[in-house]
């Protein structure tokens, strides 16, 4: 990653905040998978050409997973780092995404604001991966963001072989949670990830492919982060144009 601290005042170059953005969305991605495997929820299942999520089967006392367990303090103790050293330098106050005001707040509240509820985990690791991607700009203008981007990029990288699932297995889920997966947000850099995960849906699916469908108008973005210029892409969607794709060179 570029460390160069450019005229832009920026310590963190625009490339370098895509990266970023695109590690943050692969560590939310995976959270709830980080979940499973930190009580060992997770129970794999045989192959299936509609299925590639996990059903849940919670456990009164399910037995930790030392690893993921040591994951996710060591991500849990960057993330903070970073968002409490962003906030010291800038002389910002630490607010979550989407409120206003802290849940001691008393008085009347325009329309546009919003008190924390009661209870609110504001250190939730998905409310500080949230924060850093709101926030990328400001965060590439800290002293330090450097190293803390390399190693949130680690985290991202290492996060889907801490899970329960191996890369060569997919597991059955229920019509519900196939359409939440297709729900899920995917990037040009996290699809290969992703679509090793999907067994035979996935096959031929990879990051030059979908580059190709883009290109071919075959396949829009869902949103983009106009502050690194990353898109963002449903599975779904990616699915759908793949598999056509898949169809039109079968016929061809």
């Amino acid at each position: 990653m570029n460390n160069d601290h450019d005229t832009s005042g920026l310590f963190l170059d625009r490339y370098g905040q895509r990266r970023l953005t695109e590690a943050l969305v692969t560590i939310e991605a995976h959270l709830e998978d980080l979940a499973d495997t930190l009580t060992r929820r997770a129970v794999i299942g045989r192959r299936d050409l509609a299925s590639f999520r996990r059903p849940k089967k919670l456990r009164a006392k399910a037995p930790a997973h030392e690893g993921a367990q040591e994951f996710a303090a060591k991500l849990e103790n960057t993330l903070t780092t970073a968002v409490r050293h962003t906030c010291e330098t800038r002389g910002m106050d630490y607010m979550p995404v989407g409120y206003t005001h802290r849940p001691a707040f008393v008085g009347p509240l325009q329309a546009d604001e919003k008190r924390i509820p009661v209870g609110y985990d504001d250190r939730a690791l998905s409310v500080l991966t949230r924060w850093l991607r709101v926030h990328v700009i400001t965060f590439a203008m800290t002293e330090g963001c450097v190293e803390w981007a390399d190693e949130i990029e680690g985290f991202a990288h290492d996060i889907t072989a801490m899970v329960d699932l191996p890369p060569d297995d997919t597991i059955n889920v229920d019509d519900v949670k196939v359409a939440a997966a297709y729900k899920q947000v995917v990037t040009l850099s996290t699809i290969d990830t992703v679509a090793h995960k999907l067994g035979e849906m996935g096959e031929g699916l990879n990051a030059r492919r979908m580059r190709t469908l883009i290109n071919q108008g075959k396949l829009k973005a869902d949103s983009v982060d106009h502050a690194s210029g990353t898109k963002f892409y449903l599975l779904g969607d990616v699915l759908t144009a793949h598999g056509k794709h898949q169809r039109r060179q079968r016929a061809s």
